[in-house]
């Protein structure tokens, strides 16, 4: 039985470490956002606030660079992971808070980060309920709350 149990562990941290993605040490804001999108993946329903910011990499300051040929260099981006933290309260006055974090791979043309490039993951009472924004828009409507647009 121990050693089922020994082998059954040693599997687990080869499949982690097979499906987890490290963050590059000079990252491009591209490979923040692949970082980011894979480790939302691993996000359960239920799990606490301490658990998505240990999946999520910390909080942490991410500097990104612009990879050419012949050069990096660094880029006027600095990424904060989460990139924001909102509070929003319903009509039932209930408290949920929204993490947000850079996910787009496809819009990262200008200097600012808009909403549309970041991926929200909604707690309600330290835990998970949902994430993404057709989420949470829906979430939203049926709690009364007024949110940003895209």
């Amino acid at each position: 039985m121990k050693s089922a149990t020994i082998i059954l562990f040693g599997l687990t941290l080869i499949v982690n470490n097979i499906f987890s993605q490290p963050l590059p040490k000079k990252p491009s804001r591209s490979e923040v956002g692949s970082y980011n999108q894979a480790n939302l993946v691993k996000i359960d329903l239920g799990v606490t606030k301490t658990k998505v910011l240990e999946v999520m990499g910390g909080i942490q300051k991410i500097q990104t660079y612009v990879h050419t040929t012949f050069l990096t260099k660094k880029e006027s981006i600095i990424i904060n992971n989460p990139f924001g933290r909102d509070f929003k309260t319903d009509t039932a006055g209930q408290t949920m808070e929204v993490l947000w974090y850079y996910t787009s791979t496809n819009k990262a043309d200008s200097a600012a980060i808009i909403k549309a490039e970041e991926t929200p993951i909604i707690l309600e009472k330290n835990a998970v309920v949902g994430m993404g924004w057709d989420f949470y828009e829906e979430y939203a409507k049926r709690k009364g709350i007024t949110i940003e647009e895209r």
